[in-house]
Order: C-alpha cells, then structure tokens, then sequence
C-alpha cells in the first residue's frame, strides 16, 4: 500500500485537495508529469475526504495496490489492445499495410474517447483516500510531507 502524508489545502464536498511533497519515487513513475503542481516539488492531489479533513490539517493518504493495478490495466493495457484490434480489423477489410495503419489509429482514437468519457464521471476504480488525520491544527505547507512504505 501507498501511504504518503500532507496538507489539505481546500475541500469541495466530500474531496480534499492535498499538497504532498514530491518524493524520490516521482522520479522513476511514468506518470510524475501527469501529476498537478502547485511549485517544482509540491505535487497536489484530489482525495476522497471520507474523514472529514480541514485545509490546514497535515493527513496520511493511501492508494490501494488494487486500486493502482486496475489504473494501470486502464490506462496502459486498455490502449494497446485497442490499437491491435484496430491493426487487426484494418488488415482483414483492406489487406494493406494503410488499412492497418488506419486502424491502429482508429483504435487509438477509440481508446483515448473511452478513456475521456471514463475520466469524466464517478470511477469504481476508487483512488486515493484520507486514512488518517495526523493533526488537528493548522500547518504551513513547508512543513508537510513524508513518503511511508
């Protein structure tokens, strides 16, 4: 499980956005740039906020190993077995390699629409979540964030 803590910054119904430090992790994901950034090594995050957190509360958030296998078969695997699919059936209705080139594009585009329309509402997914609300008192971002394994 992934636990990192931070500062809630503001909260919207029952998400929170948290400020976490960027970690030495960030460096090796291929995702850190999908990450949003407020400065050069503060990362924030839209959390479930099922505990109830306040802007200024340092935090502890976890990502399920669960949670992140499934993102990843979505967002990685979904794609590419689009673009084969999309090569496959171009080959078959046109037997030339722009048939296929066509369809591998087709399926890219495909998937991409899909995982558009997915992002956009309510995910079974999950993500992550508050676990833990290490203080009650107002702290300033500087002094924020740890990365536990």
């Amino acid at each position: 499980m992934l636990k990192e803590s931070g500062t809630v910054v503001s909260i919207a119904g029952n998400r929170a956005k948290v400020s976490i430090m960027r970690s030495e992790a960030c460096g090796h994901c291929p995702a850190k740039n999908m990450c949003s950034t407020a400065s050069g090594n503060v990362n924030v995050l839209e959390v479930d906020n099922s505990l109830g957190a306040e802007p200024g509360e340092k935090v502890i958030i976890e990502v399920q190993p669960k949670t992140l296998v499934k993102a990843s078969a979505l967002l990685y695997l979904f794609p590419a077995v689009a673009m084969v699919a999309g090569a496959t059936t171009g080959w078959l209705k046109t037997g030339t390699d722009l048939g296929t080139i066509i369809g591998t594009l087709a399926g890219l585009a495909a998937s991409t629409f899909f995982l558009f329309l997915h992002g956009r509402r309510k995910s079974e997914i999950g993500g992550p979540v508050i676990s833990k609300v290490l203080s009650r008192k107002r702290i300033h971002p500087a002094e924020q964030s740890h990365t536990y394994c």
